[in-house]
């Protein structure tokens, strides 16, 4: 039996795909964070699962028991969940994942991820995720990431590409199957301050969900989380005054900000509008190119 569920197959029109991870990629739970307020906030409907008998050691990650709204008990496993959302005044509708990176059998995994991608005619991958660094807490979050092609890194501002090597994770993984399969795909990675550990961290959501809105041209505008971030960074702030080491290391990082800050050229700001415009060009010029060969 096909571990990949569909309780339906909606009329999508090549929508963007949205995939956040639990685990390796999930510093400060910010992408799955993220993952779960784009559902909400999209309003977002549950159309595909994968079931996770094959995939998790059950005794390292447990399934919990909770009550349901009827005060039943009942037994939640971890999941892999796929949502849609359409955007009529979009070209391309949204899919959300939110899941748990597996134990066991990637390859598999990632095959049925790929199955998805065909069967709903993605246009784009953008996997959402966060990593632990050495960044200043109170400094607009820094994006790291990748692309399955240069050109397109560099139009998502993400460079030339990641020259990591060494053990990696779910998102390293999938975007090689991408990558060699001709599937555009890009990762944006929040850079969270290591020194907090407190979770999950509206500072880093709020930047990923409004990064991610930017790519796809939806207004990325959320009072809410706007005011809990800034109440964190506020709670934060007074924890770190009162931890003589953690704060002489702030201290350190604000000076190190400000040395680059006035070594680094001034830049123009690209809007929201221009990335996604930029976006939309380089994925038309790609599949004309493609058409032509």
């Amino acid at each position: 039996m096909d571990a990949l569920r569909f309780e339906q197959l909606p009329s999508l029109r090549q929508p963007y795909l949205f995939l956040t991870f639990a685990g390796w990629s999930d510093a400060a739970e910010v992408s799955t964070a993220a993952g779960r307020f784009l559902v909400e906030h999209l309003q977002a409907q549950r159309f595909a699962w994968i079931d996770p008998e094959e995939f998790y050691c059950f005794s390292e990650l447990r399934p919990q028991a909770l009550y349901n709204a009827a005060g039943e008990r009942e037994i939640v496993w971890p999941g892999n969940e796929f949502f849609y959302s359409q955007q009529p005044a979009l070209a391309h509708d949204i899919i959300i994942a939110v899941g748990v990176e597996p134990h066991l059998k990637w390859r598999t995994f990632v095959g049925l991820i790929v199955e998805l991608i065909r069967r709903c005619q993605v246009y784009q991958t953008i996997t959402l995720a966060a990593l632990w660094a050495d960044v200043l807490y109170s400094a607009p979050v820094a994006f790291s990431g990748s692309a399955t092609d240069p050109q397109l890194a560099a139009r998502l501002g993400l460079g030339s590409g990641s020259r990591y090597e060494g053990p990696t994770g779910m998102v390293g993984v999938l975007h090689d199957t991408l990558r060699r399969q001709g599937l555009p795909a890009a990762s944006l990675w929040a850079n969270m301050p290591y020194y907090i550990t407190t979770t999950p961290n509206p500072i880093g959501i709020l930047a990923l969900v409004q990064r991610a809105m930017a790519l796809v041209g939806l207004p990325a505008h959320f009072p809410q989380l706007e005011r809990e971030a800034r109440a964190f960074e506020a709670r934060v702030a007074r924890a770190i005054a009162k931890d003589p080491k953690v704060a002489a290391h702030v201290r350190e990082l604000e000076r190190r900000a400000a040395r680059q800050q006035r070594q680094r050229p001034p830049e123009r700001t690209v809007s929201g509008e221009e990335l996604a415009e930029q976006f939309e060009r380089f994925l038309r010029e790609q599949r004309r190119g493609r058409q032509e060969e």
